[in-house]
């Protein structure tokens, strides 16, 4: 008897087991989806914030980044030679090294100003054959007054710079050299201008460009690149777009095969404007492209000062 009831007892067991196989199989896997959802909700959440914040930086924000702020340096000595200010506070100073015995360069550095550098290594070889060097300072550096927000504000103010140069100097010639940032700035400004030239340093194909390689350098930033950043911006400032309006002018751009922050190859990438001639600067680096091509340059400037005016 007492068998049989064990039996009774087991088979009873099995039957109910049989019948509700969902009490010892599904239960079990809901719990364990209720564990993983809650992560994978957050992680989905994480990636949405992230690209949507990239999107508006993009947007609203990136350009006020672009110039930060720089103190004067104690080797800026040359008095101030122009001042170029706007109604919204912000203003370019222009200071002059040499006497413009051939006319005049109006040097636009790169983000971080680092006049210094220039004068020690850059503007004697120009003021040693006659070329007067004006170099800007962007507003929040090297002592001009301001706080841009927009690069629009800087385009205005350059392209009022070279038209107050123009006027300045003897011979109403000036060649506008850029280096890095302000190879788009001395573009656009040539193309509202029509200088004697223009001559480029270490530049970026665009604005967009630019940040795509400056988010593909740091892990962290690299999937934003991945989001539309030329249609996200408020204007994706261009070599092409700024050469497009001014094919009587002669432009020179100088790029090293050794340039991580704005390649050669990347300049190459959407192909060459064709009224920009193109000078490869062997070993030359972001940092160094202007010394080792510093001769070709200086007789680049003179030879577009010199040339007939048409």
């Amino acid at each position: 008897m007492l068998l049989l009831q064990v039996s009774i007892k087991s088979i009873a067991h099995r039957v109910r087991s049989y019948r509700y196989p969902g009490s010892f199989i599904q239960v079990p896997g809901a719990r364990h989806l209720m564990k993983i959802r809650t992560p994978l909700l957050t992680i989905a959440a994480f990636v949405l914030f992230y690209f949507v914040a990239g999107a508006c930086f993009f947007r609203f924000g990136v350009e006020s980044l672009v110039l930060p702020h720089v103190a004067l340096s104690a080797q800026t000595t040359a008095p101030l030679f122009l001042r170029i200010g706007g109604d919204d506070g912000n203003a370019i100073l222009v200071r002059r090294y040499g006497t413009p015995k051939v006319d005049c360069v109006v040097f636009f550095p790169g983000q971080h100003g680092n006049i210094s550098a220039y004068i020690r290594n850059l503007f004697p070889a120009f003021v040693a054959h006659g070329i007067a060097v004006l170099a800007v300072a962007y507003p929040g550096q090297n002592g001009a007054p301001g706080t841009p927000h927009h690069l629009h504000e800087i385009m205005v103010l350059a392209t009022q710079t070279a038209e107050a140069a123009q006027a300045t100097c003897p011979g109403h010639r000036i060649v506008l050299y850029g280096r890095s940032l302000g190879s788009m700035v001395a573009a656009y400004a040539a193309a509202k201008t029509h200088p004697a030239g223009l001559i480029l340093d270490s530049a970026a194909r665009s604005f967009s460009s630019a940040i795509r390689l400056r988010l593909n350098a740091r892990w962290y930033l690299a999937p934003l690149a991945l989001l539309p950043v030329p249609r996200l911006l408020a204007h994706d400032y261009s070599l092409a777009e700024a050469l497009s309006s001014m094919r009587d002018v002669p432009a020179v751009v100088f790029q090293g095969t050794a340039d991580r922050e704005t390649p050669l190859s990347d300049l190459r990438a959407a192909g060459m404007p064709g009224n920009l001639k193109l000078v490869v600067v062997s070993g030359g680096t972001h940092s160094t492209t202007d010394l080792l091509a510093r001769d070709r340059t200086m007789q680049t400037a003179l030879t577009m000062l010199r040339a007939p005016r048409t």
